[in-house]
């Protein structure tokens, strides 16, 4: 900003082309060339709450701006659902259907898989308009989806659950003692532990409607970024980040205080049922609805052929009504080759193989995880949720350090420490547990506290090569294209670690192994465990992909060749990864397919070892 105090120099040029109230959400617009040097921004005014209200959160804006810290206390309606639905996956599929381990792992993969299709949904909302609008009717559309999706899961009778009730009606009925020691309890319902898929689905579902309605404001995000001072740039992502973890605080503390009952791995008496939970988010989703289509203020636009709109400029094209413009059609084929133009770079391929890679590898852990926690750290609900937090807390504190303090330290060398010191703290927890040294919820609870800063910035550096990445007018494809290839890395992880793991013999998804308690078992899961380390090390080597800051980054974009061989290994590669993870993560959720094992089942072929669930 320019200092108040010098009374001859010119005051900071407001970028005309920023998005105002009639521009957003519209196409997102810059100045042409490189990154934008800072700049103005132009006030937000009144009407933008609806705009505002549709994302998780919204960038931090110059202080000349009006301030809109009242409106993003609104945000935590999305927070609600974006930060409740995964919530609830442990204390329903673990605690009450008692899903095998692999089916609990890829249930939260299988919530957050929508993500995996951003870019899809970024080109139709940029070559599909409807009624006029780019943006307003998929944001409408896509929370009717969420909040339709919620309801039914609400209305959804639940089965009896897995385990028998004891006879005081205040916990399950899991071990038997017997003269050769203990032993996991004959189930009263085995069924239930098939039947986790059908609410995967429709969480699934309810996670793609607010994508769809999310990802119309995903370009502005990095237009805003984007026009930072190099000095600052930064602070948005880190800022969007910020109040998004806020938001989903008020989520993880609903579903750890009201669905804490013993039926979901909870200590109190009384509790809201897993229905009851998918309705109460169901009402901020539902509400959504209606401040979509009144709040949100976007321009009216009739779309001509280019061509046809030069015309405009000699005031051959009709007149308009007041708050209507024309604007350029555009098509798949059009957006195909802009696409196709931005993978020719070689720099672009070395960032789509890093946000590929990255969270592939080191993504791959063991599926014991959850059964760990739950027999043999003795983790409930309330306080895991106390924990997540305290852990949501210190992650914010950690996306405010890389913001204030950080911001021009090595990217590479800050995932180097991040990542090194995150799985080194986690090691001694994960072991004193499995060998019995300490089984303790709190002790246990400790390392996803401890973890939280370092994971901050680790999430957090790996996104900001995205602005750089990004060219005047193309700031949308660019962040659904890297965005989409990062979060597609995680179900291809869940999809090879439910092959590696489910290997092992006895099963790491059985919980009667982890109820039985055998020293040669506890073996069996620390290796698992080794082995998720092995990878989660292994990938540090996809570091030399990322650029080591914003200057390498743009010096990259300049000089590095761009070839249509480079286009076509990306396209593949995204590809093939897309189809092989949807594949064995959707057979790991359905009773017909779970048994197979590139699923991460024990064969349905099998008879073997055949304990009745």
């Amino acid at each position: 900003m320019a200092d108040a105090d010098a009374p001859e120099e010119e005051p900071p040029k407001v970028d005309e082309t920023l998005p105002l109230l009639e521009d957003i959400p519209t196409a997102v617009q810059v100045k042409q060339g490189e990154v934008l040097d800072g700049g103005g921004w132009r006030p937000v005014r009144r009407e933008l709450v609806g705009f505002y209200m549709q994302r998780v959160s919204a960038p931090q804006r110059e202080r000349a701006i009006t301030r809109v810290t009242s409106t993003e206390r609104r945000y935590f309606a999305v927070g609600i659902v974006y930060g409740g639905l995964p919530s609830t996956i442990y204390g329903f599929f673990l605690g009450y259907l008692n899903v095998e381990g692999y089916v609990y792992a890829t249930a939260a993969t299988i919530v957050s898989l929508p993500w995996s299709f951003k870019f899809l949904f970024g080109a139709i909302n940029d070559c599909v308009p409807l009624f006029g609008y780019r943006r307003k009717p998929y944001m409408v559309l896509g929370w009717l989806l969420c909040s339709t999706a919620l309801l039914r899961l609400a209305a959804m009778p639940l089965p009896r659950p897995y385990w028998c009730p004891n006879a005081a009606g205040d916990g399950y009925v899991r071990t038997v003692h017997t003269s050769s020691g203990t032993e996991s309890a004959e189930p009263c319902n085995p069924e239930a532990a098939e039947m986790g898929g059908k609410y995967a689905f429709l969480m699934m579902v309810a996670s793609l409607g607010y994508c769809i309605a999310d990802v119309a404001a995903d370009g502005l995000t990095v237009s805003l970024a984007r026009a930072e001072p190099p000095e600052r740039r930064g602070q948005t992502q880190t800022t969007v980040y910020l109040v998004r973890t806020l938001g989903n605080v008020v989520a993880v503390a609903i579903v750890g205080i009201c669905m804490n009952s013993w039926k979901y791995n909870g200590s109190f008496s009384w509790g809201l049922s897993y229905s009851s939970i998918m309705g109460l988010f169901a009402v901020p989703a539902a509400l959504m609805v209606p401040v979509s289509w009144a709040l949100v203020k976007e321009q009216r636009v009739v779309f001509v052929d280019e061509v046809e709109l030069k015309k405009d400029e000699e005031d051959d094209l009709p007149a308009l009504p007041d708050g209507a413009a024309y604007e350029a059609k555009r098509t798949f084929r059009q957006y195909a080759a802009n696409v196709f133009e931005l993978l020719r770079g070689r720099a672009m391929l070395f960032v789509i193989l890093y946000q590929f890679l990255t969270p592939i590898v080191g993504g791959i852990s063991t599926t014991a995880g959850g059964e760990v926690k739950q027999y043999w750290a003795h983790v409930k609900t309330f306080q895991n949720a106390c924990f997540s937090l305290v852990g949501l807390g210190l992650f914010a504190a950690g996306l405010y350090l890389v913001k204030t303090r950080l911001l021009d330290q090595s990217w590479r060398h800050m995932l180097l420490v991040t990542t090194v010191f995150l799985n080194v703290v986690d090691m001694p927890f994960t072991f004193c547990t499995i060998f019995d040294v300490v089984r303790d919820q709190y002790f246990y609870l400790g390392e996803t506290v401890l973890v939280e800063i370092p994971a901050a910035a680790n999430f957090v550096v790996s996104t900001f090569v995205i602005v750089e990445m990004a060219e005047g007018g193309d700031e949308g494809i660019v962040y659904g294209l890297l965005t989409t290839t990062a979060n597609l890395g995680s179900p291809f992880a869940q999809a090879i670690s439910n092959q590696i793991f489910g290997l092992w013999s006895p099963s790491l998804s059985d919980s009667s192994n982890y109820i039985e308690d055998a020293p040669s078992f506890r073996d069996s899961v620390a290796l698992s465990f080794a082995v998720s380390y092995f990878f989660a090390f292994a990938s540090l080597a996809t570091l030399p992909l990322l650029p080591n800051q914003k200057d390498e980054a743009q010096e990259r974009k300049r000089k590095w060749e761009k070839r249509d061989a480079y286009a076509y290994a990306s396209m593949g590669l995204v590809l093939a990864g897309l189809v092989y993870s949807v594949t064995v993560n959707f057979l790991a959720m359905f009773p017909s397919t779970m048994c197979l094992k590139i699923a991460g089942g024990e064969g349905c072929g099998d008879d073997d070892d055949d304990d009745g669930r």
